[in-house]
């Protein structure tokens, strides 16, 4: 996934988003509200080692390594029992030693003799009080016990208080910025990261970027939604000018380029599950090749949920089944549907679809509709659920395979178009229908009503030279 991929991702996913940042600024809201403030309190030590009464500069520089070894030694001592527990004694805390060690911070900088002791509380006073016990008693500790001289000699090693410490009048926690900050960062990193993963375990299909990354066949048209696709299932009933019918008409180009197999240009269209679109496609389709002046004859061979008869108000009490069982003549049960098309209906349901499908029957009427026909649409059952489909692809030219953007699942197309090759069916290519229209797109349409051209109209006016 690169940069443009994670843009697209997160304008798509930005609910999931915001969503984070606001889990985020919300919890860390939550802490600032829940919770007790503590203060910080610190006292500075200064530790020197004497040196020789010589006192040249060896010495000193002697004297003030000794001095670093020992600091970093004291900052371990300074949180024991031995220092801690005096203090408490003095103070009359109500805790132990090693509650109290939880609160004490000792550290020195690097190559300095300084101690510095932080002591965290949640009373101000009572931080600064502890501070300043601690440091007394560790003072002690180290002139009448750790660096204790011989009998009449002076303890080499000094600890001086240079810094008492003092009431702070500053928090140390919470902290509203870096806890707001944390919080704001937070929710966004969630959100962002949850918007990348969300898209990657998606297997949705949205728009002909996830086709191609499934399969290798062309992606031959991809068709918008119609919110008039229940009241007027063909374009040509409705808006013949709108952005679903110029679709059409773009796949019905892109149709014309395949090739005329030998037993013509018959064309099933099915898909991997129901509701994707097939039967919109295989309707319209036809109409913009007949729209575009082709003769056209319309089969369905969903024998388990018909639905073009229904579509077009067409008679479906007798239709392919009749033919099949010889009870009818294929002329007697094609019904006309516009200048130059023909529709034929399933008629009864069989009991045994997939039989009659695969029968020498159905390849012949297919054979006789392509002989009268510039092109056969075949509206088939989907894939996954049943092998129709595959059986009727395998006898034509190929198949176009539906899928419905937002709906249809890469793995689900990957399947179909399995089921297809394992039929030794050739796939002609993909249409993704249901993709929704860009905000902004540009657009040539037609100013006012323009007349409708009729085919006299077109024909050429001879002796008459067009100015150039």
């Amino acid at each position: 996934m690169d940069l443009p991929d994670i843009v697209r991702t997160l304008g798509r996913r930005w609910p999931l988003v915001l969503s984070g940042l606001a889990l985020g600024t919300a919890a860390s809201c939550a802490q600032l509200m829940l919770s007790t403030p503590t203060y910080d309190a610190t006292t500075r030590l200064y530790v020197t080692v004497a040196s020789s009464e010589s006192g040249s500069t060896t010495d000193l520089v002697q004297g003030g390594n000794a001095a670093e070894q020992r600091v970093r030694s004291y900052v371990d001592i300074i949180t024991t029992p031995r220092v801690l527990q005096p203090a408490i004694a003095e103070l009359g805390l109500h805790m132990t030693a090693q509650d109290l060690a939880s609160r004490v911070r000792a550290s020195s900088p690097n190559e300095t003799v300084l101690l510095n002791l932080t002591v965290n509380d949640t009373s101000a006073a009572r931080a600064a009080a502890i501070a300043n016990a601690i440091s007394e008693s560790f003072t002690e500790l180290v002139a009448d016990d750790l660096e204790q001289a011989s009998a009449g000699a002076t303890s080499p090693v000094s600890i001086r208080t240079v810094q008492p410490a003092l009431v702070p009048e500053d928090k140390a926690t919470p902290q509203l910025a870096k806890t707001l900050f944390l919080g704001i960062v937070g929710g966004l990193s969630v959100g962002v990261l949850g918007a990348v993963l969300r898209e990657l375990l998606d297997t949705k299909i949205r728009s002909r970027t996830e086709v191609e990354s499934v399969t290798d066949r062309p992606v031959l048209g991809t068709v918008p939604k119609w919110k008039d696709l229940q009241r007027t299932p063909v374009f040509i009933q409705g808006n013949g000018r709108g952005a679903f019918a110029e679709a059409f008409r773009a796949l019905r180009t892109n149709l014309r380029f395949l090739g005329q197999s030998a037993t013509g240009r018959v064309f099933v269209i099915t898909s991997a599950n129901p509701g994707e679109g097939k039967t919109t496609t295989t309707l319209n389709l036809a109409a913009a090749l007949m729209e575009g002046g082709a003769r056209v004859a319309v089969v369905d061979c969903d024998l388990r949920r018909p639905a073009v008869a229904a579509r077009l108000d067409l008679e479906n009490s007798v239709g392919l089944t009749d033919v099949l069982i010889g009870r009818a003549e294929l002329d007697d049960v094609a019904q006309p549907w516009g200048a130059t098309g023909t529709v034929l209906p399933t008629g009864p349901l069989p009991p045994n679809p997939a039989d009659l499908l695969a029968s020498a029957g159905m390849t012949e009427i297919l054979a006789a509709l392509a002989v009268a026909n510039d092109y056969v649409i075949v509206d088939t059952p989907p894939l996954l659920p049943v092998t129709d489909a595959a059986v009727l692809a395998a006898a034509s030219s190929g198949a176009i395979v539906v899928t419905a953007a937002g709906k249809s699942h890469t793995h689900e197309l990957r399947d179909a178009l399995a089921v297809l090759e394992r039929a030794d069916a050739h796939t002609l290519g993909i249409a993704v229908t249901m993709t929704k229209t860009p905000h902004q797109q540009y657009g040539y349409g037609y100013l006012g009503d323009a007349p409708e051209l009729t085919k006299a109209d077109l024909r050429p006016v001879r002796g008459v030279r067009v100015a150039d």
